[in-house]
């Protein structure tokens, strides 16, 4: 399916999005291998997934969502389950089978409203688990509409990144997690405690903004350069945890630009440290075809 000039503030989870040229949403692998093929090497790419982790603003080009790419597969082998799941399926929903079916690992993940595509893409992790740890091998298509089925040995992940999309667009992930001898669950329910009380709860936001620097946090870095709390128009880093951009409604993607430049600015001036974005500010002019989140 295609949408032209559509607002993309819906489809986002903080709800910041300017106007798209094209919207393009394939109902499998083949529509998306077509696409592709038609497309000019010369538009700007942005490939979507659910929205987490990104502020859009306008943007004239094309705008790939995977959310149709729902294909779910479990297979369980002696002590360990096998699980296949394209690149539109929620990480919500493996953490849920995981805890179903007492898996180690990857129930530390809950709460985060990503999708597959993109916790490959960004190697989503929390409390000393990384997506990364789970997979054995990736599918993605490449810039050119070629398919290709990828052992995780030959490609490299590392802390909040990954050879994606660089190298194309996640089509899906296999997966194997070791069934665990103890019950998982009061562990989960402790980390799910955690975070009720240490992040933000109900409102609007992208998740973390900037990613934690070498044997730092960044939330305790801008906490320290009087950041938490601070608000800025109509968006401002939560009063819970200070890494959480939130939009008190109607921000606007230059109100984000502006907020997190300014949060640099004095991370950097009080502490001396760079910190790098999490987050993606994607518009024209800002990012290339590899992205993917």
């Amino acid at each position: 399916m295609l949408e032209h000039n559509k607002s993309l503030k819906e489809l986002t989870t903080i709800k910041i999005g300017g106007i798209a040229k094209i919207v393009a949403t394939p109902e499998n692998t083949e529509e998306l291998k077509s696409f592709l093929k038609t497309t000019k090497n010369t538009e700007e790419i942005f490939v979507l997934g659910r929205g987490s982790n990104t502020i859009m603003g306008d943007f004239d080009g094309i705008v790939i969502r995977t959310s149709k790419l729902k294909d779910l597969s479990i297979k369980e082998k002696d002590t360990s389950v096998f699980i296949y799941a394209q690149a539109g399926v929620s990480l919500m929903t493996l953490t849920k089978i995981a805890l179903e079916l007492n898996l180690e690992g990857l129930y530390r993940l809950d709460g985060f409203p990503a999708s597959v595509g993109g916790a490959v893409a960004m190697n989503a992790g929390a409390f000393g688990s990384e997506f990364s740890h789970f997979i054995n091998y990736v599918d993605f298509i490449d810039w050119e509409g070629s398919l290709h089925r990828v052992d995780v040995k030959e490609l490299k992940f590392s802390y909040r990144s990954s050879p994606f999309p660089e190298l194309g667009i996640v089509l899906g992930a296999g997966l194997e997690l070791k069934k665990s001898d103890k019950s998982v669950l009061e562990e989960y329910l402790n980390l799910k405690k955690k975070r009720h009380f240490s992040q933000p709860r109900g409102v609007l936001t992208s998740g973390s903004t900037f990613k934690n620097p070498p044997g730092d946090f960044a939330g305790r870095l801008l906490e320290m350069n009087g950041l938490k709390g601070f608000k800025l128009g109509n968006l401002g880093f939560s009063n819970v945890h200070a890494n959480f951009l939130i939009n008190f409604g109607n921000a606007t993607f230059n109100e984000a630009v502006e907020i997190i430049s300014l949060a640099r600015e004095r991370v950097f001036s009080g502490s001396g440290i760079i910190l790098e974005e999490e987050v993606k500010l994607v518009a024209s002019g800002s990012n290339s075809r590899r992205r993917l989140t």
